[in-house]
């Protein structure tokens, strides 16, 4: 099923004002930020992180990361996307009016999993080493950002995907906490 266009006025002149030519090397480094590669990598680097700083419950940290973002990234794609239906700007405008840099299906754009995932992740990254939380909100608001200049995603898609991912990535940190309490021990 092809998505219908339900964008708003103003979330159109917003990705018309991200979504411009702004020299080679910003669509570089959109385009890293886009790659699924490069969102495996931050993962599996997070997780490496966790399970080494917090030591004998790194493995539980390891695996509330997993869990947020299996959540995130399913949920998202099975339920939400089906329930709220819309096209990408790359489809729903006028042909040749988007920059589009990064391959994207024309299936629905609610939430931008990309940022969900990245928000997940810092959510959880946050909680685990909270040295690293700068760094890891910095990241998935570039992430966010890389999704409306590559042309893939509304405005609305990506805060959506933010507080989709942070949501998720609350729910697992506060359940591993309350495993850990039950079990006596600190996070």
């Amino acid at each position: 099923m092809i998505p219908a266009d339900h964008h708003l006025a103003i979330e159109e002149r917003l990705f018309r004002a991200v979504n411009v030519d702004a020299g080679s090397w910003a669509d570089g480094v959109a385009r890293v930020l886009s790659s699924p590669v490069f969102g495996g990598a931050v993962a599996v680097l997070l997780a490496i992180a966790l399970w080494v700083h917090r030591r004998d419950r790194g493995w539980r940290w390891v695996l509330a990361l997993g869990i947020a973002l299996a959540l995130t990234d399913a949920l998202g794609s099975q339920v939400l996307r089906p329930l709220l239906p819309r096209a990408r700007p790359v489809y729903a405008l006028p042909p040749g009016t988007v920059r589009y840099l990064s391959p994207a299906a024309n299936s629905g754009s609610i939430p931008s999993l990309h940022a969900a995932n990245f928000f997940a992740m810092a959510v959880v990254g946050a909680a685990g080493w909270p040295a690293l939380a700068p760094l890891l909100f910095s990241l998935a608001t570039a992430v966010a950002w890389s999704r409306l200049y590559v042309g893939v995603h509304w405005p609305g898609d990506v805060l959506l995907g933010a507080l989709w991912g942070s949501l998720w990535g609350l729910v697992c940190v506060n359940l591993l906490r309350r495993l850990l309490a039950r079990s006596g021990r600190s996070p």
